[in-house]
């Protein structure tokens, strides 16, 4: 006999009230005011109750822990779902009621954890459950591009239904980005990777991360440079690394490269060209050397593989957070499922290193890829 299956739900008033009046998204109180001046209405509960439906045949041995009001138990009272308050809002709902309410659900043990709204609610979620509890998000925002999303309400109904079944099922580990609002109204895209969530693996149920509408790859290695070149910063040290790709910047501001080998710049200048192993540690050493590299196509490898001069030293000197990864969508695609990799020949360093990088495949436009 199944088991009684216990859920959270969240759900965002104000998701997506941005978009019917060309706003492009409600983050933010002057955002939503606007929202709101311009006659948008709340949608996402009932978004929600068409996803919740699919509990409607299992309710009796189902029990959702939720926040009160329209945060999920207005909807639950509306479908006659059972259902506990786990936490109460203070008023007008903003991103601290998502994470606290988030936070009391967590405590409750919950099987999984659904929310309806959109990339901003996923990273406001995220913060706080991070791998740690499975959640599936019924898309009700404006910006969705995240891969934490059922396809579609009723999508969402499906995997709860299976769920409450007691139907085995696994989960893995999906990205959550979002988009800066301010600058997406000036046309600018820049996504931002927040971390990723775990999700029940129902591949045709649940959307992938947003692709991009490149038309070619150089338009994308234009895109990229130009990027760059907007945004090294003065006084920093970088290094190019090997292969056409990474050389991108170089073409772009007319500077000799090697090809095959790694150049360092500042201030937009090439400075030493085909550097050693030696020389990028004494780099590394000022503390304002980063990074700029491109995965391999087709394997994947970030490191290890024809620019042994990023030794583990020098790796573990850069750290993280100073490599930036940079890629067309041709060849982020032609790597083995979608993942990066990186051999330095120091297995505590490659540890550090992985996990989701930040791909940048265009002008402001990222893709999330693991690095394992």
């Amino acid at each position: 006999m199944a088991r009684n299956k216990v859920f959270g739900l969240i759900i965002n008033p104000i998701a997506g009230m941005g978009g019917k009046v060309a706003l492009k998204g409600t983050d933010g109180q002057q955002v939503l005011a606007a929202a709101l001046a311009r006659g948008a209405t709340p949608e996402s509960h009932l978004k929600a109750e068409k996803g919740l439906k699919g509990l409607l045949p299992y309710k009796d041995r189902v029990l959702i822990y939720t926040a009160a009001g329209p945060m999920g138990e207005d909807s639950c009272k509306e479908l006659g779902l059972n259902y506990q308050v786990a936490y109460q809002d203070q008023g007008e709902t903003t991103a601290e009621d998502t994470m606290a309410a988030a936070k009391a659900i967590q405590a409750k043990g919950v099987d999984l954890l659904v929310f309806a709204g959109g990339d901003g609610t996923a990273r406001n979620i995220c913060q706080v459950v991070g791998e740690r509890l499975a959640v599936l998000g019924i898309p009700a925002g404006v910006k969705i591009q995240s891969a934490v999303f059922a396809l579609s309400p009723e999508a969402a109904g499906s995997v709860l239904a299976t769920i409450a079944q007691d139907i085995p099922m696994t989960s893995s580990s999906r990205e959550v980005v979002d988009l800066d609002e301010d600058a997406y109204r000036t046309g600018h895209v820049s996504a931002t990777l927040y971390g990723s969530m775990l999700v029940p693996d129902q591949p045709n149920a649940i959307q992938s991360m947003k692709q991009s509408g490149f038309s070619s790859e150089n338009d994308q290695l234009r895109g990229i440079a130009t990027y760059l070149d907007d945004h090294m910063e003065p006084g920093f040290y970088y290094a190019i690394g090997s292969g056409s790709t990474a050389k991108c910047i170089s073409k772009l501001l007319k500077e000799d490269f090697e090809l095959l080998g790694v150049d360092i710049m500042l201030n937009k200048k090439l400075i030493a060209k085909d550097v050693t192993e030696v020389q990028l540690w004494e780099y590394a050493q000022t503390g304002k050397l980063r990074i700029i590299v491109s995965p391999i196509g087709g394997q994947g490898f970030l490191f290890g593989r024809g620019n042994h001069q990023f030794s583990a030293r020098v790796l573990q000197a850069v750290g993280k957070t100073n490599i930036m990864v940079i890629s067309p969508e041709s060849k982020l695609l032609s790597i083995p499922n979608h993942t990066m990799h990186i051999d330095c020949g120091d297995e505590t360093v490659n540890s550090s290193l992985n996990g989701y990088y930040n791909v940048l495949c265009g002008y402001g436009y990222y893709h999330s890829l693991k690095c394992r």
